[in-house]
């Protein structure tokens, strides 16, 4: 709760906690194959040979339709589902500890190891009536989630109260009003992601879009930096920004319908030093409107005037030569619920669909697919190495909800299965 809010606020929330604590956030085997199969599994021999993902067996269970997954630079793996976040080893076949948050549909965790999770909180606000517990959008900040010490929920981020763009606690209650139809529990937070300097992104949709008022539209990106006491930064987190220049109703190149998901450039492994760009890829779900270019690339670029947000036209060049799909091609998604950046030398784009039942890759150049092996006939054009359809074979999907990368696996939040599925690019064998 932010201190210039007037409310009395109380937080119904219980926090469980399952398993036990990791041994060690670094630990690793002494043998680097060995540590390799032990945590990424198996891949079926049958499959090697075959240009594109290779299933990576065996797939996680004991998910209640996991809407998200999420590699942190400690190198353990966090899942959201119906029950909350889930915290795992690369080996585990299950989760090995859970914290219970209500409507958890996404997760991150910042180069410092704090988890972030979007869910929804009960709160009360006394000056409104006491009687009535709201339902609202949250972000809860969680240390520890990892085992390195003890579990404690350091911030957590209650909307509308946490939109700096709603100053006054008249602002903020006027749309506490469950005979509205913009009645704030209709908002939701849908993806988080994290900058080199532990900035946080988190993407927001809503009934409210007004583009001429001073209230930041419900469709949009707010920006949260740790608060400063003294010089020194806190646990605790303050919206420095909404990135209103995206359009909240109307698809462009630069709008922000329907947000779902967001992804910086900044992404594990830990280094010494990351991209301090600012730009971030989202995509956008609404159903309501015809959404030609539903994956989005956004530079943010300093000028003059400070940090603005532009659009990525260069990615409507479209080399056919070269490949037979794109990023931006109109139509090409019909509900991208997740978006992923590899980090690593390939640069690799992921996006999954959950109408098309589909994961997606693209290189930074916006084609799709990968290049062709070496020897292969000059001129060839990128491979496409995307697929799934609706099922629950191996290489299918049940409204996919999430996607990660981490060491050449990709994982994937297959909701409707209630799984995590884990793939493996065929020419990355040796």
């Amino acid at each position: 709760m932010m201190s210039n809010t007037k409310h009395t606020i109380l937080i119904i929330m219980a926090v469980a906690v399952f398993g036990s604590a990791c041994e060690s956030i670094f630990g690793s085997k002494s043998d680097d194959t060995n540590d390799e199969i032990f945590k990424e599994g198996r891949i079926d021999p049958r499959l090697e040979n075959l240009d594109g993902y290779a299933p990576v067996q065996p797939f996680w269970g004991g998910f209640d339709a996991p809407n998200d997954v999420h590699i942190g630079f400690d190198t353990f793996v966090y899942v959201t589902d119906n029950q909350g976040v889930h915290l795992l080893d690369r080996a585990d076949l299950s989760p090995r500890r859970t914290i219970n948050l209500r409507g958890a549909n996404a997760v991150t965790q910042d180069r410092l190891l704090n988890i972030y999770v979007s869910a929804r909180i009960d709160t009360v606000i006394q000056s409104i009536d006491p009687a009535i517990t709201w339902d609202l959008p949250a972000i809860f900040k969680i240390k520890n989630l990892n085992g390195a010490g003890e579990l404690e929920i350091v911030d957590t981020l209650i909307f509308p109260f946490d939109d700096a763009s709603l100053s006054t606690s008249a602002a903020q209650n006027a749309r506490l009003n469950r005979s509205s139809s913009n009645n704030y529990e209709n908002v939701e937070i849908t993806g988080l992601t994290i900058l080199a300097d532990n900035t946080l992104y988190a993407t927001r949709t809503g009934p409210q879009n007004n583009i001429n008022q001073i209230a930041a539209p419900d469709n949009t990106i707010l920006e949260f930096q740790r608060i400063e006491e003294n010089g020194v930064p806190t646990e605790k987190m303050i919206n420095i920004r909404q990135i209103v220049t995206l359009n909240p109703t109307t698809p462009s190149l630069r709008s922000a319908v329907g947000l779902s998901s967001i992804a910086s450039f900044v992404t594990p492994p830990q280094r010494d030093r990351l991209t301090d760009d600012r730009s971030f890829l989202i995509t956008q779900s609404s159903q309501s409107q015809q959404i030609d270019f539903r994956v989005l690339w956004i530079n943010a670029v300093e000028t003059t005037d400070g940090l603005v947000f532009q659009q990525n036209s260069l990615l409507l060049s479209q080399d056919t030569s070269q490949a037979n799909g794109f990023l931006y091609e109109a139509g090409k998604f019909l509900n991208p619920t997740d978006i992923a950046f590899s980090g690593d030398d390939d640069s690799f784009i992921f996006v999954v669909d959950a109408e098309r039942n589909m994961l997606f890759q693209f290189q930074a150049n916006g084609q799709e697919g990968v290049n062709p092996p070496a020897g292969v006939e000059a001129g060839s054009k990128k491979i496409i190495v995307s697929f799934g359809e609706e099922g629950a074979g191996l290489k299918q999907f049940r409204n996919p909800g999430g996607v990660a990368y981490f060491r050449t696996i990709v994982y994937v939040a297959d909701t409707g299965n209630n799984r995590i599925a884990r793939y493996k690019l065929t020419t990355d064998f040796e």
